[in-house]
């Protein structure tokens, strides 16, 4: 879990001496918040292949494909502002190795074989400003019956300064509450806040891979570094 590292790096730089306000010792703790809200984004990866061996005809081929699913793409209402600029390329390469052996006048010959397959690939990522599953399996449609391999393969948000705000509201409250409790534990008590900050840009994205946000929302992650005065 990505999100427990950066928590980790965060508490080893905390763990530094720090410059206090006063004559009052300081502490140092990290917040997380979290904001769940719904996506208005879906983001489709559509990718076309070519096989053939000569590189240049595979490129131009593979063009040809991609353009054609654009073609499919914009024909099914995506707009050009939708359609993310450059596409990526990669090449994938498969060799495989055989053996074949026979009896010719009571000796064994044996020929090897090598076998190399290649495919290039181009793909394109769609930012669809919707979430209707009906619209969104209607791109699909439209992009795989072009000869595209096409998938969901995330949701996002257009704007996500509000939820961003909310979910570092959370994390400055979790960063109070995670110090009262340590200081707490020594008898101390906290005084005012000497340093707050942010700890990189909260991350808004659901890429399907297995988190916590439930299917068509998104999980916006802040991280913020408090540094309090501890009373004694």
């Amino acid at each position: 879990m990505k999100w427990l590292v950066i928590a980790f790096g965060i508490m080893i730089a905390a763990a530094l001496p720090a410059v206090a306000a006063g004559n009052n010792p300081t502490l140092t703790v990290v917040g997380e918040g979290t904001a769940s809200v719904p996506a208005d984004i879906a983001i489709i990866s559509a990718s076309v292949q070519s096989g053939d061996e000569n590189m240049t005809e595979a490129s131009a081929a593979v063009q040809e494909k991609m353009t054609q699913v654009i073609d499919a793409l914009k024909a099914a209402g995506v707009k050009d502002d939708e359609i993310m600029p450059g596409q990526s390329s990669g090449v994938t390469s498969f060799q495989s190795t055989s053996r074949v052996c026979k009896r010719v006048n009571n000796s064994t010959i044996c020929d090897n074989g090598t076998t190399s397959l290649s495919s290039l690939e181009r793909s394109i990522v769609i930012r669809l400003k919707s979430t209707d599953e009906t619209r969104i399996n209607h791109v699909l449609d439209a992009a795989r019956s072009a000869g595209a391999e096409a998938e969901v393969a995330g949701y996002g948000l257009s704007d996500s300064s509000k939820a961003a705000t909310q979910a570092r509201a959370k994390a400055v409250a979790n960063a109070k509450e995670n110090a009262a409790a340590m200081a707490a534990a020594e008898g101390m008590r906290l005084g005012k806040v000497v340093d707050i900050s942010d700890y990189g840009y909260p991350m808004a994205l659901n890429d399907l891979s297995g988190g916590s946000a439930p299917l068509g929302t998104v999980d916006v992650k802040s991280f913020v570094l408090v540094t309090y005065e501890i009373e004694m």
